[in-house]
């Protein structure tokens, strides 16, 4: 179990390599996870594994002097060590928020090949090999719960996130923030 196995990872003296094999190791079977599990079966797991990863970095960063913080304080550390290296964190991905677009992505990625390997030829026919009598152009039709999971997080992402489906509006506004470089001849 990864929460149990962050604990052994306190031995290792040297905190780059402690926080790589926390963000790089454990952090990422999570996140595995995340991508092929339905998100609501494990969203408590993952916050209790995020908080754990997040407080073994300060632990192990401050040498226990973070438990004197104030809850400011600690909350500040908390979300610095989850924010993207770019933006001046330590980069490491909180999983119970990341695991919905995971699983989104990855399963989209899943129903966009089989809806393009459905062939007349018997080892062309991956769908109906994997996934008989649905029809990957209609969601209505799909009956799977790994396929109906993925409508209802659809459903979610544009609800409560504010996500939008793309569109052929959508390419002409990527098109007008489109910057092109201009290379001048010398």
């Amino acid at each position: 179990m990864v929460i149990t196995d962050v604990a052994k990872l306190d031995v290792v003296s040297d905190g780059l390599l402690h926080n790589h094999l926390l963000n790089f190791c454990q952090n990422a079977h999570m996140a595995f996870l995340g991508r092929n599990t339905p998100s609501p079966l494990l969203s408590e797991f993952m916050a209790q594994v995020d908080d754990t990863i997040v407080e073994a970095v300060c632990r192990h960063g401050t040498g226990g002097g973070h438990v004197d913080w104030s809850p400011h304080l600690r909350k500040f550390g908390n979300m610095k060590n989850q924010v993207p290296h770019f933006r001046g964190g330590f980069g490491i991905t909180p999983n119970e928020g990341s695991a919905i677009s995971a699983f989104y992505s990855a399963t989209c990625a899943l129903v966009v090949w089989l809806g393009c390997h459905g062939g007349n030829r018997p080892a062309q026919d991956f769908a109906n090999t994997w996934a008989p009598w649905l029809n990957f152009t209609s969601p209505d039709s799909w009956h799977a719960p790994l396929l109906q999971t993925l409508s209802a997080l659809h459903a979610l992402l544009l609800q409560d996130y504010g996500c939008v489906e793309w569109t052929s509006e959508s390419e002409k506004i990527l098109k007008l923030l489109d910057v092109g470089i201009v290379v001048e001849n010398s």
